[in-house]
């Protein structure tokens, strides 16, 4: 209308996650074939318990810290290489602005694991729909008793956790988490590698739950959950990230290498 400004008006969450979704490409290993391979770390804020593993402190606040790799074949079978290092009781994995570093495993137990055929590693069974309303369907198996939308946003971390997520699934990931309520959409957060992405967060009960996608492929990048105030059980000091994990590579090779 003539005389008036155009006013701006802020892009919605669900507006943005369908943008990203309409646009994100395909990752160079959409079209290759062989094992799905992970490579992750994850660090864990909590209590080594009562009695305690031999050579750990009794119901000590600590940091447990892992480096993963996975090599699974369509039949289950495969490889797992876990890297765990020693309890962290000084929390440095649970700062929220805490970096790793290939140094950080250098001296961990490392432990091999062959799996046979038929191994499930995910209550999330495949194939990984690419329907929305079909993958929301999915996604809710691995919590059959959801406590609220954070469930599904747990649900995509172990969806990522457990099976190489290809394209059309990882647009409709964007999609189920589009028509959640209560999330925030942020550009420019960074993960524990300094890679940049968009955060999707959501605060439910003393804890905000974010997942980072990658802004050109749309592939998760980091889940990390953080107390926004006191943590409930463990007496350590406020905010402090409860787990993370590092999604450093996802994608598939033609053998155990």
């Amino acid at each position: 209308m003539a005389g008036t400004t155009p006013v701006s008006v802020p892009e919605s969450t669900y507006d943005a996650l369908i943008r990203l979704a309409d646009t994100i490409i395909a990752a160079p290993a959409d079209s290759a074939t062989g094992y799905a391979y992970h490579r992750q770390r994850r660090w864990i804020l909590d209590t080594t318990g009562t009695p305690a593993p031999t050579g750990m402190r009794e119901n000590t606040p600590a940091v447990f810290a892992l480096d993963i790799r996975r090599w699974e074949a369509a039949d289950g079978s495969g490889l797992g290489i876990d890297v765990e290092n020693p309890p962290d009781y000084r929390l440095k994995g649970a700062n929220p602005n805490y970096r790793t570093t290939d140094d950080e495993f250098a001296h961990g137990h490392v432990k091999r694991t062959n799996y046979s055929a038929g191994n499930a590693r995910s209550p999330i069974s495949g194939p990984i729909s690419t329907e929305p309303a079909a993958l929301a369907r999915q996604l809710a198996v691995a919590d059959p008793m959801p406590d609220g939308p954070q469930a599904t946003v747990r649900a995509v971390d172990e969806l990522y956790r457990s099976h190489y997520v290809n394209l059309p699934a990882r647009q409709a990931v964007l999609r189920v988490l589009a028509d959640l309520g209560g999330l925030t959409y942020r550009i420019g957060a960074t993960d524990r590698l300094g890679r940049a992405g968009v955060a999707v967060s959501l605060a439910s009960r003393g804890v905000q739950y974010t997942l980072l996608f990658d802004p050109t492929d749309g592939r998760l990048l980091a889940s990390e959950q953080r107390s926004t105030g006191a943590h409930e059980y463990l007496p350590v000091p406020h905010g402090l990230v409860r787990y993370y994990t590092l999604f450093i590579e996802q994608a598939r090779r033609p053998g155990l290498d």
